[in-house]
């Protein structure tokens, strides 16, 4: 999940980036996300191609026991990094269907192609409200995830990754 995320800011550094979450369904408070699902690098408000998009992915997730538990963005100022202006439509749904869902906000400054850092702002919803989460509670298994990203960018392989954006400008780029 943390490469694709890095990937689609990769492959858009000159837009908004955005998507959604994927994790294992658990009754304790820990999250474990298995997958990211990129959304959108154009228009990041189109309700409904979102509708849509959500729809497709959650009927992809539960067919797999998966679920949405969180949203990712990555402003297209570098300097922007902020949790409280990555709140969005999308993140408001899935905290609706999901207690403790994630936003997830791609810290630019932090990018470079050696990863030794997690490049990741992160705040979980408790109350109804976004608060942050220390970055050293979250844990990349492997523990060479970033490794494997930095790996990954040397190769340039977000060329090869497709957003829903790429879907609907063509139906036979699988998102």
């Amino acid at each position: 999940a943390y490469c694709k995320i890095i990937l689609h800011a990769a492959k858009y550094p000159h837009c908004s980036i955005n998507g959604v979450l994927l994790a294992k369904s658990s009754k304790n408070k820990e999250i474990e996300f298995v997958d990211a699902i990129p959304l959108f690098h154009n228009a990041l408000n189109l309700t409904p191609m979102a509708e849509v998009a959500l729809t497709q992915i959650d009927q992809v997730a539960s067919s797999q026991g998966l679920l949405i538990a969180g949203y990712y963005t990555a402003h297209e100022n570098l300097q922007e990094n902020s949790l409280e202006k990555a709140n969005h439509r999308i993140s408001d749904k899935i905290a609706e269907n999901f207690n403790g869902a994630c936003i997830i906000v791609v810290d630019n400054r932090k990018l470079s192609c050696q990863l030794d850092n997690i490049a990741l702002k992160v705040a979980q919803c408790s109350e109804g409200k976004y608060r942050p989460v220390d970055i050293n509670r979250i844990i990349l298994e492997p523990n060479h995830t970033l490794d494997v990203c930095t790996s990954l960018l040397e190769q340039k392989s977000y060329k090869s990754l497709i957003d829903f954006d790429n879907h609907l400008d063509d139906i036979s780029l699988d998102w």
